[in-house]
């Protein structure tokens, strides 16, 4: 069966382990770009707790703008923000070595439309997890409130109901107490690929 999931931003560990468990993926680019959700955000831990990153979006049709449609703005140097941002959570981390300069490359790719950044990301991810997923894109809106195969609103959702993770060594984890469901940036610069545990 096929499975129907958001577009995602560094998604969060709920993302990739639901993803995990799906032979065939549609990501949706059909839907009215939504407000205030993963798609072009994502969390991170930091000394002061949680911190929100996002990328700024361009909606050429106001709220009708489809999610395929949406265009990254680069009025504002985003990207230097993300990066700095990341890279003062996680230097210290096992890891950071490892994939820092593959995250650095995924922030800066050259790309406009945000689905495609996106998708950069997401199969990136897939690579260093070994997620068997195959990945395509909707061809057209798919009105499927009652299949239990759609994860469109439920995995970008702030408000996000989860079952409850593995816990794992966190960076500030001498000063914050464990914190579930950041990005998969969290997991994979502190457990390398170990991170796969968490989502299988």
């Amino acid at each position: 069966m096929t499975s129907l999931f958001p577009t995602s931003y560094f998604g969060n560990i709920n993302y990739f382990r639901t993803l995990a468990k799906e032979k065939n993926v549609l990501i949706e680019g059909k839907e009215h770009f939504p407000k205030q959700t993963f798609r072009n955000r994502f969390e991170i831990l930091t000394s002061n707790g949680i911190q929100s990153l996002s990328i700024p979006v361009n909606k050429l049709n106001g709220t009708k703008t489809l999610t395929e449609d949406i265009e990254i703005s680069y009025l504002a140097d985003w990207r230097k923000d993300h990066w700095k941002a990341i890279e003062s959570a996680y230097s210290s981390s096992p890891y950071f070595d490892h994939y820092g300069i593959e995250v650095h490359e995924l922030i800066y790719q050259n790309e406009n439309n945000l689905l495609k950044f996106n998708q950069g990301i997401i199969d990136r991810i897939i690579k260093w997890l070994e997620i068997p997923a195959e990945i395509n894109f909707t061809i057209e809106y798919t009105f499927s409130e009652l299949n239990s195969n759609d994860f469109r609103e439920t995995l970008c959702s702030k408000k996000q109901n989860y079952n409850p993770q593995l816990k794992y060594n966190q960076v500030f984890e001498s000063q914050i107490e464990f914190t579930e469901n950041l990005s998969i940036l969290d997991a994979i610069f502190c457990l390398g690929p170990m991170a796969r545990k968490l989502i299988i």
